[in-house]
């Protein structure tokens, strides 16, 4: 028989996938950064600091981590409407005034910085509240099927926004009211923040389904090699002065404090795996339209701007499942290599075939394949290498890490193009050499991720191989 917390659970676990399904919009930017760049004039360089401040806001989630562990999803949730309404209230309002904002593209950064901030509000009660509720067993569903959500509503506001936001030629930034989308997003907002309120909170089994003790890793003269806090579903047996779970011998839920976390080898080698591969995804995706534009496939941009979003939640919700069921056999971080492996198959591509439509489709699908790995399993691994106890504060530092790099990163991809507009020109550039720079640094960048990959895995095994000898003798 179900049990009331367990209803509760699941309430709270479809709150959450709306919960994540709205704050997923910022990635919609693509389809809307042409009527900004028209409205505002704006240059590319500038359109992309837009688009990087976004992201930074995103990636300042280390305060709204820090924030959730100490005062709980309803005061967070709360913070998020505090947040997110107003600001997109005044975005919605700037288009009133673009002779203003034209010649101050720092006050409209700091709109869409706290765009991006207001919304990890949210993102972080969907996603701690119900890592938490939820047995360990089951993370990578979860996971998988919270950023599945994530990850597929920006093809659904794309949508939206080009058959309910626009009239006549879509393609023309007049016939877009990006004003009216902003004003859509802080209802939207508003709505999902209190129905998270109300309905998620930390629920505790009866019975918990998993007990929580001390383990020491000793040498055969008994000193103290590593002590790990190990959750197991009462499967531990005993070897001697070890103890054996059928868990990953790789996984430490000790929770550790900032300091430990940031001496950790492993743990800087992941962030910055992951920073390196989400900055090549977020380039790619916002840059998007501005490519296709360049090598005249505008007229697609309705269908290319979903590609990315579909792919991304169909391997998000596969992913979680798949890595759960075979985790023994196949490590997540193998996983996440192979997402590093398609960024770079989808740069290659489009970095020297982007004027062709089909294979413009198959770079397309590579990197939403990439960012749908990725974004799946890292917050999954991080919980597993890192405890649960500070996932607010350690998966918040990764993405603050990220937003740093993607905003670098995008401003260089801006420059490079704007290096290539021709002076009688509006901020536009036409022909392959207009992004053929910037894809040819991010396959350097994507590359780097994937050889930090393989090092943490290299690492976990020779750890594992150690554990084994430690065992044998």
């Amino acid at each position: 028989m179900v049990s009331r917390i367990q209803v509760l659970k699941y309430v709270g676990f479809v709150v959450g996938l709306a919960a994540k399904f709205v704050t997923g919009s910022i990635f919609v930017f693509n389809a809307y950064q042409d009527a900004i760049k028209t409205n505002f004039n704006y240059t590319q360089t500038e359109v992309e600091l837009l688009a990087s401040m976004l992201n930074v806001g995103l990636g300042i989630g280390f305060v709204p981590g820090i924030f959730y562990d100490r005062f709980g999803p309803t005061l967070t949730s709360g913070a998020g409407l505090i947040v997110s309404v107003p600001v997109y209230l005044l975005i919605w309002s700037t288009v009133k005034y673009t002779e203003f904002y034209s010649k101050r593209i720092w006050l409209m950064a700091i709109y869409f910085f706290l765009a991006g901030f207001g919304s990890v509000f949210t993102y972080m009660v969907a996603l701690n509240t119900n890592v938490i509720n939820f047995s360990s067993k089951h993370t990578g569903k979860i996971v998988g099927f919270l950023n599945a959500f994530f990850a597929g509503s920006p093809s659904v506001f794309a949508t939206v926004y080009y058959n309910l936001f626009t009239t006549g030629d879509s393609t023309i930034a007049e016939n877009q009211d990006f004003a009216g989308f902003m004003l859509f997003f802080a209802i939207l907002y508003g709505i999902v923040n209190i129905f998270c309120m109300i309905f998620l909170r930390i629920y505790k089994d009866d019975v918990k389904d998993e007990d929580v003790f001390i383990t020491s890793y000793k040498d055969k003269n008994g000193i103290v090699l590593d002590e790990l806090t190990v959750a197991v579903n009462g499967n531990s047996k005993h070897h001697g002065d070890m103890e054996e779970t059928d868990s990953d011998p790789g996984t430490n839920s000790q929770p550790y404090s900032m300091k430990q976390l940031m001496c950790n080898l492993n743990y800087h080698l992941f962030i910055w795996m992951f920073a390196c591969a989400s900055c090549v995804g977020v380039v790619y995706a916002t840059n998007l339209t501005v490519t296709s534009k360049s090598v005249h496939l505008d007229k697609y941009n309705d269908k290319l701007t979903i590609i990315i979003p579909i792919t991304n939640a169909i391997v998000s919700a596969s992913i979680g499942i798949v890595s759960d069921i075979f985790k023994e056999k196949v490590p997540r971080l193998g996983i996440v290599i192979i997402g590093c492996g398609a960024f770079s198959i989808s740069l290659v591509i489009v970095l020297l075939f982007a004027d062709k439509y089909p294979l413009f489709i198959v770079a397309t699908v590579f990197t939403g394949i990439g960012v749908g790995i990725i974004w799946s399993l890292c917050p999954t691994i991080m919980k597993e290498l890192f405890s649960v106890e500070h996932l607010g504060r350690n998966w918040g530092t990764c993405l603050l890490l990220s937003a740093i790099v993607s905003f670098g990163a995008q401003e260089v991809f801006g420059l490079l193009y704007d290096e290539h507009v021709p002076e009688d020109m509006r901020n536009s550039c036409y022909g392959m050499n207009c992004v053929q720079e910037g894809y040819g640094v991010f396959v350097g960048v994507s590359v780097v991720g994937l050889i930090l990959g393989a090092i943490i895995l290299i690492r976990k095994r020779c750890c594992k191989r150690l554990s084994a000898t430690d065992k044998m003798a």
